[in-house]
């Protein structure tokens, strides 16, 4: 790796040498002032070039500027925002005072990445789509760029996994379209090419993200782009002087939202103290010293302070982490080539200990024109390596004594100290510090990406382009259990497993694109054909009974080895066209097709097409009337229907396997059985229709912008597999049933409050509101679980929380055992709601004045459920805060009623119900009890910085800028009063609203910035 690294650098730097040895005369010096022609206040660090040369300067604090040129050159005076001047120097030019007017067509003239990677005008597009620059996506200095799209974007939801060194994340836009949770995510298009996933793209070689939004948008990417896509822009060099940039980014990561626990009550048993027990159902602390643990081998036993704590001892496990970015840049050009090459290190300590992520990446793009021939090529290559422990210490923890001093539990390979696991206090739980220790999973992993694009204008109005791109990651994965030798449950037997998966994804698009104008009209055609390749391989060897504690080798077991390895491959072809017509660069129409042929369906059914047509009106420069209209700058309406498939089959899906087993037929005979689901040879793509209406505005000179949209999508013959009769000799089988549809409305709203030379204050907020409903499911079928308490249920929004309830009577109080007291069991589950948020909305500010700048991100979601498995198991174990909530004494069931012979009901006042261990370990078993709504707002980002003064930077040649900033995430949140038990953003296992056991907790980063430019 360091070998490559160092040959990218040394390509680079011959590169810019080349650049910056152009020969030339030095021309004559030019001298002048660039301002803002509204205001007049002056335009530091305006680029002024000399065209068709890599030579040019920025204008200081004051807009002054100092440039050598010749007559007859062209000097280009651009900032961002404004309309670029060109002035041309003649033999009596000395000095120069430009003025740089504002770019007032924000909205007409804004192009968008579209399908295929092809640049067109806003105006002309007949969907929903919006665009999220490099500073929005970084204001929260992400490393992951998912993350930095989170609550930015409309329709679009992003949730994170947890929080370990490398989260996984879920991305959904505009509701779910299939039952199967794993393919609901756009496609991700990075420079043209569909990748599998961008988690390892450095967020700062991104100029920008297009989001265009729904099938309708993506309709040329076939079925991978049924749920939108993701159009990824990096960076490019410009024309003029070379840049390098360099930024550092440290950020420290505290752990927060951990759910709460009771610190009345310790360790023990119906109230008796047991120094060697783990659950809390001793007796009240009262702040003696007691014995803790087994007798050590000096004889002695441990004390404690068998009192409550005056802090969360459980913080004492996390430990703050650490996240650390540098990333450097170079980039420059001249008329004929750019380049831009960029490498980015990144190093992450976890809050869990010896948690750790280390990340080394290196991009380089360049382009190359040879006459009517563009060409433009990029590699991008990274190494990231993770080490963690699995989920064991956190639920460890949550179950253990209010008093358990963590932080005297790290000394356990001491074979003497009572942490060690041979004296551990109890043998119910684990040392935490022994599991953090004991027990890793490894992964390293290589990345490598890159395209190449050829693009040949054959005539004025007709071009040809060829873009192949590669993907491929390369995996090894180690998961390891140290041996450790004790009698009974305090025994580890040692394991190791060791894993490659190799994925290789090769993608080729041929495109011809004709444009032709006829007076008054405008059309394009674009014809095409993509071929995508996917290899998988994996292994995996695997040993469970290892003999010596400290060797991880498969090959010093006691036993067999396990194992397993898989190739699957994936291949799709397609053609696809679409026609553009536009009246007088107001009015356009928009037609769309693609045929697709898969290898993952029979032959019968692998080849289906699919249609689309959209329209835009830009009615305020159709209209006299709106046309010099100093209220309504832009004014368009679009609408647009699509029909697009969707395969959500794996490979060989459609084959029946079978598998080995000993003993069959009879004896010692090897034999084979058949798979027990049915593979259906008939199943046909989901199809999914949409459609779509909305309006964009620029109002006040484009100083308020707005976009409403209303989307509705109808997805049906949905392939999942169902459960059948065994008299079929299957217990399932894969069908095409069920229908799901999404009914959306979307509102974006973006202004500046003050904008005038001195303070610009913008002020934007993104609203959804998304009604996933379940319309259909198989052969009558009226609910499907999904996972767990997650469900499908016909007429329901999608998807459903559903659980277990008391019996109530009609006042909705809980009827209980007029004998024992224990509240009475529903027979059949309640529908609470949807586990998905239905409303979303994002606010942004920001605010600059002079060299400060100022942004935040705010993130709202409400009307959605979420459950969670963490408090049944703190039920058990005695520490969640219910549990002492009636100091363990028999009480009357708050709300509850008794049911007399007639069937009505008394409030009850005099049956208790018992308060112990048995009756909190069936509370917890009601599910009902550990919901709660999913409502939250959160400031997710938060970002504050300076940028140095060019005044103070004129002083020296080699720092062209530079600035310093504070930067924070998730600083606070507001949750609903009935969520005590975690982040409602994270989920589990693709499933929404669900928090595990099993998740790292929240936390919250601050730290600082430095960004230099040379």
């Amino acid at each position: 790796m360091t070998k490559l690294l160092s040959t990218i650098f040394l390509l680079t730097f011959l590169t810019v040498s080349a650049y910056s040895q152009q020969p030339g005369d030095a021309g004559r010096p030019i001298r002048g002032k660039v301002i803002e022609q509204t205001t007049g206040a002056p335009l530091p660090g305006t680029n002024i070039t000399i065209k068709g040369t890599s030579q040019g300067t920025t204008s200081d604090q004051k807009g002054e500027f100092s440039i050598r040129a010749n007559p007859g050159q062209v000097l280009v005076f651009s900032f961002i925002s404004y309309e670029a001047q060109e002035v041309t120097v003649t033999a009596n030019t000395r000095t120069l005072d430009i003025a740089l007017k504002e770019d007032q067509k924000q909205l007409s003239e804004v192009v968008v990445t579209g399908a295929l990677g092809i640049k067109r005008a806003a105006r002309e597009f007949g969907g929903g789509a919006q665009v999220v620059s490099n500073e929005s996506l970084n204001q929260g200095k992400t490393v992951n760029p998912l993350v930095g799209l989170t609550s930015k974007v409309a329709g679009l939801r992003i949730n994170m996994y947890d929080s370990k060194v490398d989260p996984q994340i879920q991305i959904t836009m505009r509701g779910s379209r299939s039952l199967n949770r794993a393919k609901n995510a756009p496609i991700y298009v990075v420079d043209g090419i569909p990748v599998p996933e961008i988690t390892r793209l450095n967020p700062n070689d991104i100029e920008s993200i297009t989001v265009l939004k729904g099938a309708n948008a993506a309709a040329l990417y076939g079925s991978e782009g049924v749920n939108g896509a993701l159009m990824i822009t990096t960076k490019s060099g410009s024309r003029g002087r070379g840049t390098v940039k360099f930024s550092n980014t440290t950020t420290f990561s505290r752990v927060f939202l951990l759910p709460p626990a009771q610190t009345k009550f310790g360790q023990g048993v119906n109230g008796v103290y047991d120094p060697t027990q783990a659950e809390s159902w001793g007796p009240a602390f009262d702040g003696t010293m007691k014995d803790f643990g087994p007798v050590l081998p000096s004889g002695s036993r441990h004390q404690i302070l068998y009192a409550a704590p005056s802090r969360d001892n459980r913080l004492d496990l996390f430990q703050t982490g650490v996240n650390l970015q540098n990333d450097v840049s170079f980039s420059g050009g001249d008329e004929k080539n750019t380049y831009f090459f960029s490498v980015q290190d990144v190093a992450i300590k976890g809050i869990i200990p010896e948690d750790q992520s280390h990340r080394t990446g290196a991009r380089f793009n360049g382009t190359r024109k040879f006459g009517k021939l563009n060409t433009s090529y990029n590699v991008n290559y990274v190494y990231f390596k993770k080490n963690t422990t699995p989920d064991g210490p956190w639920i460890t923890a949550y179950s253990l004594p209010a008093n358990f001093d963590f932080n005297s539990m790290k000394d356990w390979q001491n074979p003497a100290s009572y942490a060690n696991p041979n004296y551990f206090f109890t043998d119910l739980q684990k040392n935490p510090y022994h599991q953090i220790d004991n027990t890793r999973d490894v992964s390293e992993q290589q990345t490598i990406n890159g395209k190449v694009e050829l693009d040949y204008q054959v005539t004025p109005w007709f071009n040809a382009m060829y873009r192949i791109g590669m993907f491929s990651t390369s995996t090894q994965t180690r998961s390891t259990t140290g041996k450790f030798e004790a009698a009974g449950r305090r025994n580890v037997n040692g394991s190791v497993s060791d894993g490659s998966n190799n994925f290789q994804r090769l993608n080729g698009d041929l495109i011809l694109n004709f444009n032709k104008q006829f007076g008054k009209f405008s059309t394009r055609l674009i014809l095409g054909q993509n071929f995508r390749s996917d290899y998988t391989k994996t292994a995996t060897v695997s040993a469970s009974n290892l003999l010596l504690p400290d060797l991880f080798n498969p090959g010093t077991r006691i036993g067999e080895l396990t194992g397993s390895s898989s190739i699957t491959q994936y291949r799709s072809l397609a053609g696809y066209g679409e026609f553009t017509g536009g009246y007088n660069n107001y009015l356009f129409l928009t037609l769309t097709g693609r045929n697709e042929w898969v290898s993952v369906l029979s032959k019968e059914n692998r080849s289906y097409f699919y249609p689309g047509v959209s329209a835009s009106f830009v009615f305020n420069e159709a209209i006299d009337a709106l046309k010099n209209s100093r209220f309504l700058s832009f004014g368009k309406v679009f609408a647009s229907w699509n029909k697009t498939g969707n395969v959500t089959l794996e490979p060989y899906s459609l084959n029946n396997p079978y598998s080995q087993i000993n003993g069959f037929p009879f004896g010692n005979l090897v034999g084979f059985t058949p798979g027990t689901k049915y593979p259906n040879p008939n199943i046909q793509p989901e199809f999914v229709t949409s459609y779509e209406a909305g309006v964009q505005l620029g109002l006040l000179n484009n100083r308020l912008n707005v976009e409403g949209s209303y989307v509705f999508s109808d997805s049906k013959g949905q392939i999942f597999n169902a459960t059948t009769s065994r008299a079929t000799g299957y217990s399932s089988a894969v069908v095409n049933a069920g229908r799901l549809t999404n009914n959306i409305v979307e509102l974006s709203v973006n202004g500046d409050v003050i904008r005038n030379s001195a303070l610009k204050w913008n002020v934007g907020f993104n609203f959804t509101h998304i009604n996933n409903e379940v319309k259909e499911l198989y052969e009558g079928l009226q609910s499907f679980n999904i996972f767990r308490q997650s469900y499908a249920n016909l007429g329901q929004q999608y998807p459903s929380l559903q659980v277990s309830d008391y019996r109530r009577d009609p006042q909705g109080r809980v009827i209980i055992n007029p004998t024992t007291g224990e509240p009475l069991i529903a027979a059949d589950p309640v529908h609470l709601g949807t586990m998905v948020p239905p409303y979303q909305m994002g606010v942004s500010t920001a605010l600059q004045f002079k060299g400060f700048s100022v942004g935040a991100q705010f993130d709202w979601r409400m009307g959605g459920w979420l459950y969670s498995e963490i408090v049944p198991r703190m039920y058990t174990a005695g520490t969640d805060p219910r549990t002492a909530e009636f100091d363990r004494q028999p009480f009357i069931f708050p709300n509850s009623v008794i049911q007399n012979a007639d069937g009505s009901f008394t409030p009850n006042t005099t049956v208790l119900s018992k308060g112990d261990k048995a009756f909190w370990t069936k509370q917890g078993e009601v599910q009902i009890n550990t919901a709660a709504k999913s409502d939250y707002f959160k400031l997710r980002e938060l970002s504050i910085s300076y940028s140095l003064p060019a005044t103070l930077l004129s002083k020296q040649k080699v720092v062209r800028e530079a600035s310093l900033g504070f930067v924070g995430t998730n600083l606070f949140i507001i949750r609903h009063k009935d969520n005590q038990y975690g982040d409602p953003e994270y989920l589990y296992n693709s499933t929404d609203g669900y928090l595990s056991f099993r998740q790292v907790p929240p936390y919250r980063t601050y730290g600082f910035n430095v960004n230099l430019t040379f």
